[in-house]
Parts: C-alpha cells; structure tokens; sequence
C-alpha cells in the first residue's frame, strides 16, 4: 500500500506542499488534482527559463543557488541594477525630449567663390542742380538769411566763470550760461535717495562751499572718512530756460518765408542740438529722393571688376527711402529656380574683386540734410535687396577704404531643436524672408493699420517696379500721431506676427574695413593724361581739373577663399537611443 502511494504521489510547490502536505494525489479532488499539477509544471517551467534562457547577469543564480541567504543577495543586486537601468533610461529620454543640439563649425578652402552684392550710395541724396526744385529750397533760403544776420560776440568772461561755477554749465550751441540751485542734478554727485546725495569735496570745501552741503562722518571706526554730503531741497530741473516766449513769437514775425519759419521754429523748438527728434521733420519726401536722387555718373567716376571695366549696364538702382537713388553691382535678384546667378570670383587679395571710384558733393552739400559727407558702402547677398540704413557703412572723403570679405554658410535646426524661418518664404510684400525684413514689414503693417501712417524706417529700399508707399510719413509735429507711432514702436514686439525668426539657411558676407589717405593726384594725373590733346593752333593741351567735388576710394575683395560653415545638429537622435 506504501509503494502504491509513493508511485501516485507529485512533488507540488512549497506553498502547495504545505496545503497538500498530508495529501496524496488519490485524495484529492479531480479539479483540485488538475490545477496542482498545472500549477506546478507552470512553476518547473519559469525556474527553467529563469535559470537556463534569461541572459541578464544574476537571475540565474536566483533561482538556483542552493542558501536562501544568497539568492536574496542576489535578488537585492539584480533590483538594483534594474532601477539604476531604468533611471539612466528615463534620463536620456528626457534629455531626448528637449531637443538638445551642437554648433558644428567647418572650414574649407574653395577655389572660387560668389561675389556679395555691392550697393553704393551718397551722404548727400539731393543732386546739386534739383535742390531748387524741391523742398530743401528752404534751407537755401535759411542759408540766405542768416548771412545777412549780423553776428555778435560772446562774452568771454562770463564763460570762463561759467566754466569756473560747478553748479554751472555752459552751452556752446546757444553760447549762454545755465545753472541749477541743487547740487544733486550736477555730474559730481551720486543720489542716495530723494532728498541726499554724495557729491564731490569741492561742494564743502570752505572757498566755495554750497548750502545745504557739510562734510559728514561716514563710520566710526579708526579709518573712518568724512564725506560731502548735500541735501537735494528739489529734483526738478531748474536750468535757465531759452528766449522767452513773447520775444521768439517777435522773432517769427519778423521771417517772412513760411517754410524757413517753420524750419527755425523747429530746430528751437528741439530738445536735442544733433535735431535726432525733428530730423524726420527735415528730410525730404521719398517721391524727391527718387525723382532728383544724385545720378550714377555723377557718383561712380570709375569702376573695374577683375581687372576690366564696369558699365552703368553692371548696376540696378535702388529707391531708398532715406538715402534716394543707390547703384547695386552684381544684383540678380530674388528667383526661387536660380536661374539667375552671381559673378564668381577666382582671385583673391587686394588687386582683385570691385574697385571704385566715386565722386561726392562737399562744398556745395546742404547744410541740414546730412550731418555727415561722403558715401555709404553696403555688402549684401546678390539675391537680396539691401538694409542701406543699417547694414551700411560710412567711408569718408579723400581716403582709400578697403573692405575684406569672408563668406560663411549657416545652417539652423528647425522644430523641435530650434526655431528658424524656411528661407524659401517671401514676406507679405513678395521680398525673400530676411530677420530684419520681417521685422521691418510687421512694423510698417501695424503702424499704417494703427496710425494711418508709417515712419520712414519701416520701409526698405526697392527697385523701380514698386517704389511708393501708400501711406504717408507720420508727422512728427502733431502730437496724436507722434504719440501713435511712439505707443506702436514701443509695442511691437507684443503684436501679432511679429515673433520674427532667423531663416533656416543664410549666406553671410563679414568684412573689415581699413582706409588709407586716398592719392587724388594719381587720378588727376590719369585726367590729365587721358584729356591730353592738341589745339587748334597745335599746342598741348589738357582739360582742367575741377575740385567742386571730393574723390573716394573704395576697394571690396576677399581676403581668403576659406568659407566657413557653422551647422546645427541634433545631439541625440532615435538611432544613437
């Protein structure tokens, strides 16, 4: 009967063998049987798999190390191992998830490279001749009248004791003295609060002591200091004020000419001696700027390319609302096929790439148009119209300027690792997409919709195709459009559509300028040579040289075929994970 037992009986699992324990197979019920023995083949079969067909290091042992002592050490190790996976896991998927990048940055040499875009224009828009023709005639006027004034001279002795008074200044511009009664709205002292201030020694010294200013104990420690310390009785400003109003309205009256009156009550009337406020007040429309902007051959005197002769064929006009009629060498415009390319340049170094020379009004140049005399050089990609205003840069009378180029490539991630623009997108008004052209278009837009009008920096130069605006410039002296267009330049970066981008994709041209004294007697020797003929009556002569107008030099070439290229990329992606 005992064999007979041992022969029906089945090894069950621990848990079950406590249940079963004095159970026989024989005893139990045939459902209860059934689920034993499959409960206990399911249990075979894991330890088998645990111990024979996982590849993780440590469950094997688990499952069959002889001591529970150290199948728990080796349960606590691989739980162990499994967070510090998991978290190293959770850890780089979230670094994942914020889209990390890397600037790689790259430099190749080429042997031949696109030329830049060249935009040329002068410090003096208003050709000489149409200035009567326009409204500047009334600085011309203005110009007039003053030489008739008479002159009187200051008095140096007040201005020496202006110079001598700290709490004194003394204006060069209106050649009068101005004071204050409180120290604290002078340069030699630091505000402490409303009613204090520290202020230089010289307020407290006994030979020209100020009231209400006394040295005073800053510590009381052995290297304690004194100070000078003045009270601030008031913050307002109380600097003598201008011609009083009575006798400036006495002065109108007696200026016959409305536009120089006018051109007199605003430069009064200005709070700053550079007229920055009123300037937009003094420039001409942009309709003159276009209609008598200077000429191309009376700018570009010369012009070679690689050695060989420029044409005014080689040039397109640009209509710029501030700087009037500019000349771009090697435009080729905006073309989505790329039908239409650049010159490529295969020499690099000083004797290569565009030299000019240009010709610019000083003598004769208006007095309130321009604050400075020359020309304005801009480097620009050949595919984009030019920002002359803001990418420009000024080269001056009499000097060779040379600007060394360097081109660099640019490649910005899009979302998710960044935000940039498809550089193959135009703005509203059909322009490629450029930075600051969105800028410009979004400001132009709010501007006409807000304030019915636009100011002249919004807008961009433009070819012939489309060079009007349809909405004026706001006028600076009425006081609810300065007020708009103040309240929207303020806010711009607030409206809708303005969240402006880098393109994806950008060309940029850097460059260094140096200059040099620039040798006009090279050029009037080649005049005179080229002038150089015979009389009538056989005799050498040649044409004369006329020095109405200044010479500038410029050179724009590369200095190095070595581009640059800066690329953003991914620091991780779905692969290396």
């Amino acid at each position: 009967m005992h064999g007979m037992e041992g022969k029906n009986c089945i090894q069950l699992p621990e848990e079950k063998a406590l249940k079963y324990s004095a159970l026989s197979i024989m005893d139990l019920p045939p459902a209860e049987k059934t689920r034993a023995i499959k409960e206990a083949e399911i249990e075979r079969l894991a330890r088998d798999f645990a111990a024979n067909k996982v590849s993780a290091s440590g469950v094997a042992y688990i499952v069959n190390d002889r001591t529970r002592v150290r199948r728990a050490l080796w349960l606590i190790g691989v739980i162990v191992c499994t967070l510090v996976m998991g978290y190293l896991t959770v850890k780089v998927i979230m670094e994942y998830l914020q889209y990390p990048k890397v600037l790689i940055k790259e430099d190749v040499i080429r042997h031949k490279l696109p030329f830049p875009a060249v935009t040329v224009c002068s410090l003096n828009p208003i050709f000489g001749h149409f200035v009567e023709e326009t409204s500047l005639q009334k600085f011309l006027e203005l110009k007039k009248m003053m030489q008739k004034v008479k002159t009187v001279q200051f008095n140096i002795t007040l201005r020496d004791a202006c110079y001598a008074n700290p709490l004194c200044e003394w204006s060069w511009f209106q050649e009068k003295c101005s004071c204050v009664d409180n120290p604290c709205l002078t340069e030699f002292c630091l505000a402490e609060d409303i009613s204090n201030c520290s202020c230089s020694p010289l307020f407290c010294n006994s030979s020209k002591q100020i009231d209400r200013c006394k040295f005073r104990q800053i510590s009381l420690t052995p290297y304690s200091q004194q100070t000078c310390q003045c009270e601030g009785f008031s913050t307002e400003d109380l600097w003598d004020k201008s011609m009083k109003q009575k006798d400036i309205e006495e002065l109108y009256d007696t200026i016959q000419n409305p536009d120089v009156r006018n051109v007199i009550r605003l430069i009064k009337q200005s709070k700053t001696y550079d007229l920055v406020d009123v300037e937009e007040a003094l420039m001409p429309s942009t309709n003159e700027l276009y209609q008598f902007g200077v000429t191309f051959d009376s700018l570009v005197a010369s012009c070679s390319f690689e050695g060989r002769r420029c044409h005014r064929e080689n040039f397109t006009v640009l209509y710029d609302p501030t700087y009037g009629k500019c000349y771009m060498f090697n435009y080729v415009g905006y073309d989505i096929s790329g039908a239409d390319k650049p010159i490529e340049i295969e020499r690099y170094g000083s004797t290569s790439g565009l030299q000019l020379l240009l010709r610019v009004t000083d003598r004769k140049a208006l007095d309130l148009l321009r604050r400075e005399i020359g020309a304005r050089i801009v480097i620009h990609d050949p595919h984009i119209l030019p920002f002359v205003a803001e990418y420009g840069v000024n080269v001056r009378p009499r000097d060779m300027t040379a600007v060394e180029l360097s081109l660099s490539n640019i490649h910005r991630l899009g979302s998710p690792w960044g935000s940039c623009e498809d550089e193959n997108k135009q703005l509203y008004n059909g322009d490629p997409y450029t930075l600051l052209g969105c800028e410009k278009s979004c400001g132009f837009k709010h501007m006409a919709t807000q304030c019915n009008c636009t100011m002249r920096h919004y807008l961009r130069g433009t070819v012939l195709s489309n060079r009007s605006s349809q909405f004026p410039f706001c006028n600076i002296t009425d006081e609810a459009q300065r007020e708009c267009a103040y309240r929207v330049s303020q806010n711009i970066e607030k409206m809708a559509g303005c969240d402006c981008k880098a393109p994806c994709r950008e060309t940029v041209y850097s460059y260094t300028v140096t200059s040099s004294e620039l040798n006009e007697n090279y050029y009037k020797t080649v005049k005179a040579v080229r002038t150089l003929t015979l009389d009538s009556e056989g005799e050498k002569v040649y044409m004369n040289y006329s020095d109405v107008k200044s010479m500038v030099g410029v050179k724009v070439y590369y200095n190095t075929f070595q581009v640059s290229n800066s690329n953003e990329v991914a620091s991780y992606s779905v692969s290396i994970l």
